[in-house]
């Protein structure tokens, strides 16, 4: 048998440390409390409901006595009761309230531990549509997705939050940027209960859902259709002038006609109308549940005060109009919410005929767009980024491990002390030391099937990412230069698009090698070359693909079965070094302890394998098939 290897990072198993963390047993407190919390308001809730119930049979009870002649006590009874249940409806609609902000504020401290103890894969999966197609490393380091680095990371409750997030994470940082969100985050990482408000706010409109801004910027680009026209005035006088009209025809002075002609006219007006103005509403009014929850969010930034520059900058850019948040985000709740009257059928339909209310509502959010809401892009775009330095400043205070990359001048290498793989479970890493010189710099990886390889390649590649996104990283230390990362480790061999494994495998090539003589240097990450054709054309294209990359100033790692590969060591003294994972035969038991060391490994254990799974072959630990 084997032992569990870190290759591919677990989904399900738990790894709750017999030691907490600060963070997690921080975490797990706070779960605790508002888990207790939510069940002693259900506890009241299930009370005030019964007493609800009495006080609604009391007041039956005592009208139905008192219309039968029972005189002022059973009409005491029946008024009592009646303003007991009003008053108990109130308090019972509270209590839930209560209840269900309780729960929602548990559910967030569960998801927060399950990212602490490498469960994050159990966590709703990230939207599709975060990176475009063919991205040159997204999906060999599990970047986006499910049991994702984002997944892993995302604490944003906005869509925006969590694009901007994942845009970050896949695309580096110029060096000036990557020090401005490091400092953004050193700061947040503090700041733990604002960072849990900021999430609670939008949890507590839309669960699971993300937060979309799309229908209200949608909204903001809109054509007015009342406001600097001569339909505005109309709305707001043609009302007053409907009323006096009928007045004067009820007084006599003007003909019923007149009267009957001109609600004729502006019921035209307002049923022409109706599709410009619930257009608008649904934009608007049919979001009123996100309004509220970006108007708490937005809220709650507006009362944090930062000593970051970039903060500062993105407390400044959630104003509008020269107005702060809970202003203008209270106004459009309000009109917001007048727009919805227009469910009210048939109230509203004989109300909008007499007051022209759509129109006037309508009037109303497009003053408070022309005010607002050419800056509400901006005002998104800071809430969204705000929230992507909240994920990655929630990873730097939970795992006890991060530690804040430096970056180094161009020219200079790759230098990580203790480097471990941020997506497996705490009690599974094991951290490495990986050194490369710098441009035209090589380490070649031989070793055992399962004893790491690739989850070394991972953990630089992920580490890379989080660095040059401007997070924290899981090292002790690490310094890197500015690179463009490229990775050649999962190849999609899709039949029905007729690419055999060997085409696609080129395909995917092709995007590493691309450009490698431009600045920055590529940070190449390679696993196995090539290995959908025979022995000698892998050896001779690895060789090729290694030598291309290096010669143009790239840097790297090949993860390989290719022993012949480890002579470029000799080929290019100081600038390849080979290194090797190996596995120990403890009885009928193989064990890893995926710890990297120097040199060519001069073990296999293919032929073991195959033994173990009943298959007989000869004893022979040759390196040959490695």
């Amino acid at each position: 048998m084997t032992t569990p290897t870190p290759d591919t990072p677990p989904s399900a198993t738990p790894d709750m440390p017999s030691s907490l963390t600060p963070a997690l047993a921080r975490t797990l407190e706070r779960e605790r409390q508002f888990g207790d919390a939510a069940a002693a308001l259900g506890a009241q809730s299930q009370r005030v409901s019964l007493l609800r119930l009495v006080s609604f049979l009391a007041a039956v009870v005592g009208v139905a006595s008192a219309a039968q002649g029972g005189g002022p006590g059973a009409a005491a009874l029946g008024a009592g009761g009646a303003l007991a249940f009003l008053a108990l409806l109130v308090v019972h609609a509270r209590l839930l309230a209560r209840q269900r902000t309780a729960e929602l504020r548990a559910a967030l401290h569960r998801d927060h531990v399950l990212r602490m103890t490498g469960r994050a894969a159990e966590l709703p999966a990230a939207h599709d549509g975060l990176l475009p197609g063919g991205h040159p490393y997204a999906v060999d380091l599990d970047l986006v997705g499910p049991a994702s680095l984002l997944q892993r990371l995302d604490c944003a409750r906005t869509l925006a939050g969590t694009k901007t997030l994942a845009r970050w994470l896949a695309s580096a940082a110029p060096v000036d940027e990557v020090l401005a969100r490091q400092g953004a985050v050193r700061e947040l990482a503090g700041l733990h209960d604002f960072r849990q408000e900021l999430e609670a706010a939008g949890r507590l409109a839309a669960g699971d859902d993300k937060l979309d801004a799309a229908p209200f910027l949608t909204f903001t680009k809109r054509t007015p259709r009342v406001l600097g026209t001569a339909l505005g005035p109309v709305a707001l006088v043609s009302p007053f002038l409907l009323l006096a009209v009928y007045v004067g025809s009820e007084l006599g002075a003007v003909p019923d006609l007149a009267f009957w002609l001109a609600l004729a006219a502006q019921s035209a007006l307002a049923l022409g109308l109706a599709k410009h103005s619930h257009d608008a509403f649904e934009l608007i009014a049919a979001r009123r549940g996100y309004i509220e929850a970006y108007a708490n969010a937005l809220g709650c930034v507006e009362g944090a005060r930062f000593e970051d520059p970039r903060l500062r900058q993105l407390h400044a850019d959630v104003h509008a109009g020269g107005t702060a948040p809970s202003a203008y985000m209270r106004r459009l709740d309000r009109w917001a919410g007048l727009a919805e009257f227009r469910h009210q059928f048939p109230v509203h339909f004989f109300v909008n005929l007499a007051t022209l209310w759509d129109l006037n509502v309508l009037l109303q959010l497009e003053r408070w767009n022309q005010s607002v809401g050419a800056e509400l892009e901006r005002v998104f775009a800071a809430l969204g980024e705000l929230e992507a330095l909240c994920s990655l400043a929630a990873f730097a205070d939970a795992e006890p491990g991060a530690t804040f990359p430096r970056i180094v001048a161009p020219g200079e290498g790759f230098h990580a002390v203790g480097l471990a793989h941020p997506l497996l479970p705490a009690g599974a890493r094991v951290p490495n030391d990986v050194s490369l010189g710098g441009p035209g710099h090589a380490l070649i990886i031989t070793g055992s099937n399962m004893a790491g390889k690739s989850t070394l390649l991972r953990a630089v590649g992920l580490n890379t990412a989080l660095a040059l996104a401007g997070g924290p990283v899981l090292a002790d230390a690490l310094a890197l230069p500015e690179v463009r990362l490229r990775a050649s480790m999962r190849v999609d061999d899709s039949l029905q698009r007729g690419a055999s494994y060997f085409h696609a495998e080129l395909s995917k090539l092709r995007s590493v090698v691309e450009g490698a003589e431009r600045q920055p240097p590529l940070l190449f990450l390679l696993d196995e070359l090539l290995r959908g054709t025979n022995a000698r054309a892998r050896h001779l294209g690895a060789r090729a693909v290694l030598t291309h990359l290096l010669d143009r100033g790239a840097l790297g790692l090949a993860a390989t079965h290719d022993i012949a590969l480890s002579e470029l060591e000799h080929e290019r003294p100081g600038a390849v070094a080979n290194v090797h994972f190996t596995d120990v035969m403890r009885g009928d038991e193989m064990i890893f302890d995926y710890r990297l060391r120097a040199g060519v490994v001069k073990t296999s254990n293919a032929l073991r394998l195959l033994g173990m799974a009943g298959i007989a072959v000869p004893d022979d630990d040759r390196v040959d098939g490695l």
